[in-house]
């Protein structure tokens, strides 16, 4: 790992207060390894895409979240899945940060995904959506550790901390591999 402090942007698809994918969005910040932070943007002040309110330039919380993401190194993204498919809040975030219109903020960007669920497969149909708008934005997404909590609610605690081991470990490795995903990329930039 490079001796470079890694600056990780977070975000979860839900707005939901106590969001399944917002407690594992900071569980996984506490498994950052060392030289790494994950800081959390709350997409709740997001207004729906709309190509008319760009024309003078970007709504404030909308510059807010893409000057977050340019600030970062690399973009997390931690999805609920919603009949079967990508959350509308987390699309309409993502078509916010690729639209080219004033700048796409997400081309380049080294990027993971992962989800958890009550549904015993997780978030497999909302991930592969999200990734497939991520690529067409040309942001640069690990592939692998493919990560589908699924019956997250047996997992965590009434605190909102995880409590299956299993997931911790898994957690751990895929923030390991997106670090060093992040220092790839950005060595190939």
């Amino acid at each position: 790992m490079s001796t470079n402090h890694l600056k990780i942007l977070g975000i979860s698809g839900s707005l939901r207060k106590d969001s399944f994918n917002r407690m594992i969005l900071r569980e996984m910040a506490r498994h950052t390894p060392e030289g790494a932070d994950v800081s959390i943007f709350n997409l709740k002040h997001v207004p729906l895409f709309n190509a008319d309110l760009e024309e003078n330039g970007d709504p404030e919380a909308v510059e807010d979240f893409k000057e977050s993401i340019l600030e970062a190194d690399g973009f997390l993204i931690v999805t609920p899945e919603y009949s079967h498919g990508m959350p509308g809040v987390l699309k309409n975030a993502l078509d916010w940060a690729a639209s080219v219109t004033n700048r796409n903020v997400l081309d380049k960007k080294p990027a993971y995904v992962l989800g958890a669920s009550p549904a015993p497969l997780g978030t497999a149909l909302s991930q592969a959506q999200v990734k497939q708008t991520l690529a067409a934005a040309g942001a640069f997404v690990l592939q692998q550790p493919e990560l589908y909590i699924g019956k997250v609610p047996s997992k965590i605690d009434e605190a909102g901390r995880l409590q299956d081991d299993s997931t911790k470990t898994r957690l751990h490795q895929a923030m390991e591999a997106f670090v060093e995903w992040i220092e790839t990329m950005k060595g190939n930039n």
